[in-house]
């Protein structure tokens, strides 16, 4: 959740949420009867955990084994999804009430430091985060940390990501197959804007879901994002093809820093897009629907095609094959709209979450030691079925990442795309499947080969291994990269918090927002564009821009 919406919680207080301390205390950390610290977190949560019967969120493997292990008790002080979890957050924050740990944005914790909300674990890091934590984030380069680090503090602990190539859409094969239409036909792994748009327009008009409610393509109202792992149900791969990368900013070929949005080529996209709403071919309901509403008609069979991460088969996608085991989703990246043959991806953030632990809380370590657990410990166990059998059977089910009380992820930098070719050359046969040492990474292996052996039998989450790790790491991922397709655009990284953009950033992205919804409805003509862009700029992006422009310019 932005900014500006968490100021208009405000009006919401008092808000007082069970279970959270005070900010100010430095009392002992709570404990049970057992003597286990009590810790109190926030819960993300999924519509399809995969948790075995009798399990929850409150009461999981997870949390069986922190406890066991480190003598800590998590309770939950919320549980929620997607944005619904933005909104307990922010109204949290809003309170000055928080849970002892929990999993915030980028916003969300410069405006806890703001506050003065969250612990510094600049010391607890150094000291308790054990030597394969620390390698991890060492292989990206000190950047991920950076980018949790306020007042050369450590104000959180991040997440990593592997988003490392171009943005995709999914597009249901079982109904490409029943239309008889082909895609792809020169095997780049890459589909034009006019096929797109053909499928989309055939998919609304002849209804292969058989609902009476096909729609060819929906979106969700924030339209864009700077990162592939948000990129769910956006038009950045439209935008990318384009030739614009929104919301970041980058430098031209004199060194003059510019912000993506607010380019000629965005504004071609928005024209296409505008293209699409008025032929009816975008949802008529853009604007208004949820991204919950957009995932119900995914699941529901009403659209087959879903823009996404490589990733969103095994917490999006997988919902809709276990609805109807027909339904099989495969990924393409767009190509230039230009005609260069070239597909374009603005290179993305190395980070993904930040988890943070309040200020006063007496054993913020717990979190350091959390973090050893789950992705030094258990990731690197030799015999997983019988150190952490309970694990074991969730690897199994597939039981969704947000089930673990950090909704993150930690892998070293790229690490997924060998972890992808590894697992795939297994499943096939061509390398040994107990020859690999990762148990997750051999663990894929066996569901992907037993979706190969057999595809009508084998369970939903076979096959959503099989699409993000065959279908989109292995060959769109990796292929577009060794086939030498990808213009690979570089952003501006900005690791520290700009007063320009504690000043003016949230105003300017509720106006971005705002206008592009307009743009591409019809509400607001296109000529208007360049009028947006002087509005943006005297709102206070002109200030922002000039301000990374000196911190670019001092780097020289």
């Amino acid at each position: 959740m932005k900014s500006w919406k968490k100021t208009a919680m405000l009006a919401i207080l008092p808000f007082v949420l069970t279970g959270c301390g005070d900010k100010e205390s430095t009392e002992e950390a709570p404990t049970n009867a057992d003597g286990d610290v009590i810790m109190t977190i926030g819960q993300q949560t999924a519509p399809n955990s995969k948790l075995p019967k009798g399990d929850s969120y409150s009461d999981n493997a997870y949390r069986r084994i922190i406890k066991e292990k480190l003598g800590i008790e998590l309770k939950s002080a919320f549980e929620a999804n997607g944005e619904d979890y933005d909104r307990q957050v922010s109204l949290a924050i809003a309170s000055g009430e928080i849970p002892d740990m929990m999993v915030v944005s980028r916003d969300d914790l410069e405006e806890l430091v703001d506050n003065d909300l969250v612990a510094d674990l600049t010391d607890v890091y150094d000291e308790y985060a054990s030597d394969r934590v620390k390698d991890i984030y060492d292989s990206y380069d000190g950047f991920t940390l950076d980018m949790a680090t306020i007042d050369d503090r450590l104000m959180a602990i991040p997440g990593t990501t592997n988003d490392f190539g171009p943005n995709m859409v999914w597009i249901r094969q079982d109904w490409l197959d029943k239309l008889n239409i082909k895609l792809d036909e020169d095997g780049n792994n890459a589909i034009s804007l006019e096929e797109l748009e053909s499928t989309a327009k055939q998919f609304k008009e002849k209804d292969p879901g058989e609902t009476g409610k096909s729609t060819g393509l929906a979106l969700a109202n924030w339209l864009s994002s700077q990162d592939h792992g948000g990129s769910g149900y956006t038009a950045t791969a439209i935008m990318n093809s384009f030739g614009a990368y929104p919301k970041v900013y980058l430098k031209d070929d004199k060194g003059k820093v510019y912000y993506g949005s607010n380019t000629e080529e965005m504004k071609e996209s928005l024209v296409y897009l505008n293209g699409l709403f008025e032929d009816g071919l975008l949802d008529p309901q853009f604007g208004t629907r949820t991204y919950d509403d957009i995932n119900a008609m995914m699941v529901n069979g009403e659209l087959g095609i879903v823009p996404g991460p490589w990733h969103i088969p095994d917490w999006g996608l997988v919902q809709a094959r276990a609805t109807n085991s027909n339904a099989a989703f495969v990924p393409y990246a767009l190509e230039d709209n230009r005609g260069n043959g070239k597909i374009n991806e603005s290179e993305k953030s190395a980070t993904g979450g930040f988890i943070v632990v309040r200020k006063g809380f007496e054993k913020p370590e717990a979190l350091i030691e959390i973090i050893n657990l789950l992705f030094d410990d258990i990731a690197t166990s030799k015999d997983m079925e019988n150190d952490y059998p309970e694990l074991y059977e969730y690897a199994q089910l597939a039981v969704d990442g947000s089930v673990k009380p950090v909704n993150i992820e930690l892998f070293p930098n790229l690490s997924e795309i060998d972890d992808a070719v590894e697992a795939t050359n297994a499943a096939e046969g061509k390398t040994n499947i107990e020859d690999i040492t990762k148990f997750i990474v051999q663990n894929n292996a066996r569901k992907i080969k037993a979706y190969l052996d057999n595809p009508e039998e084998a369970s939903p989450s076979d096959w959503a291994l099989y699409a993000s790790r065959v279908l989109a790491v292995n060959n769109v991922m990796n292929g577009t990269r060794e086939k030498n397709l990808l213009n690979d655009v570089h952003p501006i990284v900005i690791n520290q918090t700009l007063s320009s953009m504690e000043r003016n950033g949230a105003q300017i992205s509720k106006l971005e927002e705002e206008m592009f919804i307009k743009f591409v409805t019809g509400e607001e003509s296109l000529d208007n564009f360049d009028k947006y862009v002087k509005t943006w700029n005297t709102q206070g992006g002109e200030i922002i821009v000039n301000e990374i422009q000196q911190l670019e310019d001092e780097k020289e």
